[in-house]
């Protein structure tokens, strides 16, 4: 018995004079990488217009009165680099609710100066901004709008607002029909717009719609708030060839690799503020220009 105890307090004794040594688990946490997916852009260098039909479909609603003069000036620098190729042109304006008077035009190589500084002014003042179902009713259900566009004639689109599209029609849906309705023929759009981090700031809303529209083409929405209309014509590829892409997605930056004729160029350079890569050189009529990148998918 005796000795029982002094075995159960030796225990005791050990236990207490052993140094508190915590227990320390490093875990270290493996982490996937994300998953990433490639994406190729691409598109052929086109030809140059024998004819082209160029429409504005305006906003005329009463913010946009500062905005004519602009318009006006734009338009006429586009006609001048219009007239470098072609004197086969015609262009016209209507406005985003097709509010009577909707329509002014159509103008052509023997239009004034002056018939471009009015015709903003001519169109009746928008009570909705909804330029995709405005051209569409104007293409289908308007004595003007069944004359205007020629069979054979390239086409293309500007649309200028300070506010969003306000249609039913969804970007997607429009994109689909323009394929379609032009589907002979070369076109191209241009959204003059109000754009995310631009000149106009909070006051007035984003061109969402426009702005997915023109991602449908390889661009970028131009910020309305900003001296656009001196590179009008470098936002199409109707009236210049074509020496810039605008990504559809936000590119891993080192992943880029540019393909002219399935041959790899070094040639260019990448702009992350705009998501465009620009080419230093200007690829030969009918040049298959690809880009290939890999992005993080969700």
């Amino acid at each position: 018995m005796i000795i029982k105890k002094f075995a159960k307090y030796a225990v005791l004794l050990l236990l207490s004079c052993t140094a508190d040594y915590g227990i320390v688990t490093n875990i270290t946490e493996t982490v996937d990488p994300p998953p990433t997916e490639v994406v190729v852009d691409s598109l052929v260098q086109p030809a140059p217009p024998e004819a082209i039909d160029v429409l504005i479909i305006l906003d005329t609603s009463g913010s946009m009165n500062d905005d004519y003069e602009q318009v006006s000036r734009g338009v006429e620098i586009l006609r001048g680099d219009i007239e470098n190729i072609t004197q086969d042109y015609k262009i016209g304006f209507i406005n985003t609710s097709l509010m009577e008077p909707y329509f002014a035009g159509p103008y052509d190589a023997w239009s004034t100066s002056i018939d471009f500084l009015l015709a903003p002014y001519a169109l009746g003042m928008d009570s909705t901004e909804a330029g995709f179902s405005a051209m569409y009713n104007f293409v289908h259900y308007t004595d003007e709008g069944e004359s205007f566009f020629r069979e054979e004639s390239d086409k293309l689109i500007i649309f200028v607002s300070d506010e969003d599209e306000q249609s039913p029609l969804t970007a997607a849906l429009f994109y689909e029909w323009l394929n379609e309705e032009f589907n002979e023929v070369q076109h191209d759009i241009v959204a003059i717009v109000t754009v995310e981090n631009g000149e106009c700031g909070s006051y007035f809303n984003l061109g969402t719609k426009y702005v997915e529209l023109a991602a449908f083409y390889g661009k970028v929405g131009i910020d309305i708030c900003s001296d656009w209309e001196e590179w009008l014509t470098e936002s199409t590829y109707l009236v210049g060839p074509v020496k810039h892409i605008n990504l559809s997605e936000t590119p891993i930056e080192e992943s880029i690799v540019v393909y002219v004729d399935n041959v790899i160029t070094e040639e260019w350079y990448y702009l992350v503020e705009t998501n465009t890569v620009y080419l230093d050189f200007e690829p030969s009529e009918g040049a298959l220009i690809e880009i290939g990148y890999v992005i993080y998918s969700e």
